[in-house]
């Protein structure tokens, strides 16, 4: 598949690590691929750990697996979130199957663990995390990218040059779809700048509920 006919999507939670989601983002961006930040809510504010805020594209009910050529779980500790969303799981999975590609880095190991993408693969990870790889089944290796099949795994941030030539070139292995079967690029309009940090809240999930959510909202304009 050519890089420019490639639909990606980056998925996009509180607490997300910075590089990894916009690194992928603006250097796929720029070699024509049509990527889209994919969320719980389109229009919604996430925020990084350091208060970078992004509005998603899309919301997850408005992606349909078949429409995604790959899918990018960017870490952080916005991956706890993911893999407590259903839908997103099922994104993730439904790529995974029909043979796309899914490119975790950082805790996003957490993200295949829970989608059941980790048993019995070779997958790398942060370092603290690999307890939980090797748990669910992964063999775990120390190196700055693993490829197994359709599935990419990459360590930290340092890693995305490697992270992402090792993603290029297993797009170019995807078969072209025909015009026919090529859908319609999802929304991709999510820019970087921004005047305002996000300011990442967590709170109960209902009255006496030992589980919480995450939410952000705007802070302060910056002077």
């Amino acid at each position: 598949m050519q890089l420019r006919n490639a639909r990606i999507a980056v998925l996009a939670e509180n607490q997300y690590q910075e590089l990894e989601l916009w690194y992928p983002v603006l250097r796929y961006r720029e070699a024509g691929a049509h990527v889209s930040v994919v969320g719980p809510k389109a229009g919604q504010v996430y925020g990084s750990k350091l208060g970078y805020p992004v509005v998603p594209d899309v919301g997850i009910d408005d992606v349909d697996p078949d429409d995604v050529d790959v899918v990018v779980v960017p870490g952080g500790f916005s991956p706890e979130s993911i893999r407590r969303n259903e839908k997103m799981l099922d994104l993730v999975r439904g790529v995974h199957d029909r043979g796309g590609i899914v490119a975790a880095i950082c805790h996003a190991g957490w993200v295949l663990a829970s989608a059941g993408l980790a048993k019995g693969r070779r997958v790398t990870c942060v370092s603290v995390i690999q307890d939980d790889v090797k748990h669910a089944g992964a063999t775990y290796v120390n190196e700055p990218v693993v490829r197994d099949g359709n599935l990419i795994t990459s360590r930290l941030p340092n890693d995305l040059p490697d992270f992402c030539r090792v993603i290029t070139d297993a797009i170019g292995e995807l078969p072209e779809r025909t015009e026919a079967e090529r859908p319609a690029p999802l929304s991709s309009g999510t820019s970087p700048e921004y005047d305002a940090p996000a300011k990442v809240k967590t709170g109960s999930a209902g009255p006496g509920s030992a589980n919480y959510v995450m939410f952000a909202s705007p802070g302060k304009p910056l002077p």
